[in-house]
């Protein structure tokens, strides 16, 4: 459920913040069309930091949900109710 912490892994998802928030953003940035219009290379967080990696495994929540909706349940920290990805 949003205000809920976590940073898409399956355990240890008492994430600080930044990296809760960086994972609905990477998660988000996907949902808003094509991988290739907005590539996991457009993650603008530090290469190697925790908030880097939390925002790709936003990014592939949404990537792996290509062409249907997005579980609530893979993303419990992000407002991702209904949320469907469409290419």
């Amino acid at each position: 459920m949003p205000g809920k912490l976590c940073y898409g892994a399956a355990a240890g998802n008492a994430g600080k913040l930044r990296n809760s928030k960086a994972f609905c953003e990477g998660l988000e940035h996907r949902a808003l069309g094509a991988g290739v219009t907005y590539p996991v290379t457009d993650n603008p967080h530090e290469s190697g930091s925790e908030a880097s990696d939390a925002w790709i495994l936003g990014w592939t929540v949404a990537d792996d949900a290509e062409t249907s909706t997005i579980d609530p349940a893979d993303a419990p920290c992000c407002a991702v109710t209904g949320a469907t990805i469409t290419d």
